[in-house]
């Protein structure tokens, strides 16, 4: 019997020997075939592109999964300590692989085939970056082998980041950084004991015990999460039971829901970054900050609502469905910063952006630039113009909206009531080519004004953005801006790629006078004219703008400003049919545009406005200091006399002569698309 044992113990020792021989021959062999993990020293795992408002709010999110990488050395403890105590307490012990917890594990899965426990958070990583999901011996050696690789390649800290920006954590999350917005709706850094155990338990199953899918399971996790924390002394007993019986408020933003209503602004910031960066915008952690303020997007949201729920109950609509579309766009006119946009009614059903690629006729919103260009040539605004049908044996004859006319009107009156005769008359005598160019100072395309007289009342083509920016030269005494929507930009570390220029001073497209003059002709719009609605909002001095309809009420408008805040409201239908016969600018956009600045300039000191060189005062009006007292200026239009040439103040650029158009020539389309991204 003895020599037996002696003898059987001698082959179990030979046994184990050759086991182990040939474990190292195979690990040998299996390294070889091993992939290499130095890549693992500067891996970056794909991180979105966020979209944040000036006020730092995010308005959208990017990518193909949500992600924000946290540096190792920006990793909250607590939440490091929460992890290692549900994941891995003897992580900084071990060398990559736990034995123990492995015979363990082996013991209590024998019989199975596989072995799935005790896995490290190396063994985790290598798992997650390099391995499939297949429950096999032959993946869990290779696992094995990978995680000594990596623990040997890389430090702890290195291993732990990458663990911890990667992981998925259900939802559509991957790292804590993320998730901890997915489930609590804040940034990692703020989250409480409570809700970061309830965190570092998600890597164990995190689609199926996370707390939007179960929250009792969810909660049972954490609860064992915050014993092991006590019991390897990470925090105290009274930690332990406060955070045990802590409320938890889960706000899931796995949807991609934001605040602030700015889905038209997000999706036009993406196509900017994208224009910029190519497809890497949406991989390299980009942070794309917008000048938009959150609290005015909302002020914007509202009332583009309000305006269409309005024209809603007028029309008794049965759903939105059959409700026009609107826009609203507000801008800094010193510095083209936009600072609200609305794109439509519901970027859901229509993510086409009005506010910026709609090409809409403007309407009687334009007259304003033909007058601009009628004071070059010794207009005033009391220059008298003869409202009556025009004299000409064409088959176009306009009329104004009110079916009447007045005869002899001032500029002033003319433009307050919004005559189309005078208009007409008005660009007729200062000429169609020289309005054109006038026009082209201001932004609006040549190719988009036609060559006619129909020009006079808005038929060419313009978006609400554009329309505002032209409008901010008069708010802001004569300077061409150009609207932006994009401050910065920053990577994932905070680094600036890309900063907008507000140094450069604007460049001057109409003389100050000329400026001066037209706010004071666009302030009587509101106080006297078709805006006096806006008077029900706004009971401020420096209010200035002017109404649009187009033909059939196809098209309402307001555009107008307070101080220099620059806001255009518009309203229509897609596929071009009425408003309604009893609709206009007045009655659908400046409701919106009033709401939208009462909210905006409450609180705002009214802007002081004087009275630039070269203006004086003369009978009873403003004019240019050498148009006083009927010397060289223009007393009355409609009747034949010859034109002075155009101030030399007026930075007016020659221009070829070019064909008139018949006046009985058809109008420009009534609306167009422009689908580029750009502003």
């Amino acid at each position: 019997m003895k020599k037996f044992a002696v003898k059987a113990g001698g082959a179990a020792l030979a046994l184990a020997a050759a086991g182990v021989l040939l474990a190292g021959f195979a690990a040998v062999v299996s390294l070889r075939q091993l992939p290499p993990v130095d890549a693992l020293r500067e891996y970056r795992p794909d991180v979105p592109l966020r979209i944040f408002t000036s006020d730092n709010v995010q308005i959208g999110e990017f990518g193909s999964e949500h992600r924000e990488f946290i540096a190792f050395d920006k990793m909250p403890r607590q939440m490091t300590q929460a992890l290692l105590a549900a994941e891995d307490d003897q992580f900084y012990e071990h060398d990559g692989i736990d034995i123990p917890g492995m015979f363990r594990a082996a013991l209590a899965n024998l019989g199975k085939g596989y072995s799935q426990g005790a896995s490290t958070i190396t063994m985790q990583v290598a798992r997650n970056f390099y391995l499939s999901r297949e429950k096999t011996l032959a993946r869990k050696w290779y696992e094995i082998l990978l995680a000594w690789q990596i623990d040997r390649t890389l430090s702890k800290d290195r291993i732990l980041e990458l663990y911890m920006n990667q992981v998925y954590l259900g939802e559509h999350a991957y790292g804590f950084g993320s998730a901890a917005h997915a489930y609590f709706g804040k940034p990692l850094d703020g989250l409480s004991l409570a809700e970061t155990a309830m965190l570092a338990g998600l890597p164990k199953a995190p689609s199926t015990m996370n707390p939007v899918v179960n929250f009792a399971r969810a909660k049972r996790r954490q609860e064992y999460v915050l014993g092991r924390m006590l019991a390897l002394g990470m925090i105290s007993q009274d930690q332990y039971r406060d955070a045990r019986s802590a409320q938890l408020d889960i706000a899931p933003d796995n949807a991609g829901q934001f605040a602030g209503h700015a889905e038209y602004v997000a999706e036009l910031a993406r196509q900017l970054a994208r224009d910029r960066f190519g497809d890497e915008a949406y991989t390299r952690g980009l942070n794309v900050y917008t000048t938009v303020s959150s609290v005015r997007q909302t002020m914007a949201y509202d009332a583009v609502r309000r305006g269409l729920e309005g024209y809603g109950k007028r029309h008794r609509l049965a759903s939105p469905a059959g409700a026009p579309q609107a826009a609203l766009v507000s801008l800094d006119g010193d510095t083209g910063a936009i600072e609200a946009m609305v794109g439509g009614a519901d970027f859901d059903t229509n993510r086409f952006n009005h506010a910026t690629q709609a090409l809409r006729q403007p309407g009687s919103t334009f007259k304003p630039f033909i007058y601009a260009a009628a004071l070059e040539h010794g207009v005033s605004p009391g220059t008298l113009i003869n409202d009556a049908p025009l004299d000409n044996n064409s088959r176009w004859q306009p009329s104004n909206d009110d079916g009447r006319f007045l005869g002899a009107v001032t500029v002033r009156q003319a433009l307050a009531e919004s005559r189309n005769l005078p208009a007409i008359r008005t660009l007729q005598a200062i000429g169609i080519p020289y309005a054109v160019e006038f026009a082209s100072r201001f932004g609006f395309s040549t190719k988009r004004l036609p060559r006619f007289l129909p020009l006079a009342l808005g038929t060419g083509t313009t978006s609400p953005l554009r329309l505002a920016s032209a409008y901010a030269v008069f708010a802001n005494q004569g300077h061409r801006v150009e609207p932006y929507l994009i401050s910065r930009i920053t990577d994932s570390e905070g680094h600036v790629l890309f900063a907008a220029d507000n140094a450069t001073e604007p460049p001057r497209v109409i003389s100050e006078r000329n400026a001066f003059v037209m706010d004071s002709l666009l302030r009587s719009v509101v106080d006297d004219g078709t805006g006096a609605g806006v008077r029900r909002y706004l009971h401020r001095e420096d209010v200035a703008g002017k109404t649009g309809t187009t033909n059939d009420s196809v098209d309402g408008w307001f555009a107008g400003y307070a101080g220099n805040v620059v806001t255009v409201a518009w309203m229509g239908y897609d596929d071009n049919h009425s408003l309604g016969a009893h609709e206009f600018g007045a009655t659908t956009a400046l409701p919106i545009w009033a709401s939208y600045m009462e909210g905006r300039m409450a609180g705002t000191p009214v802007a002081e406005r004087a009275a630039p060189s070269g203006v004086v005062r003369s009978s009873g009006d403003w004019t240019y200091a050498e148009y006083a007292d009927g010397r060289q200026g223009i007393a009355s239009l409609g009747f034949p006399a010859p034109l002075p040439a155009p101030a030399q103040d007026a930075a007016a650029t020659p221009v070829a002569s070019e064909a008139v158009g018949l006046p009985g020539q058809p109008a420009a389309p009534a609306a167009s698309r422009d689908d580029r991204a750009s502003l």
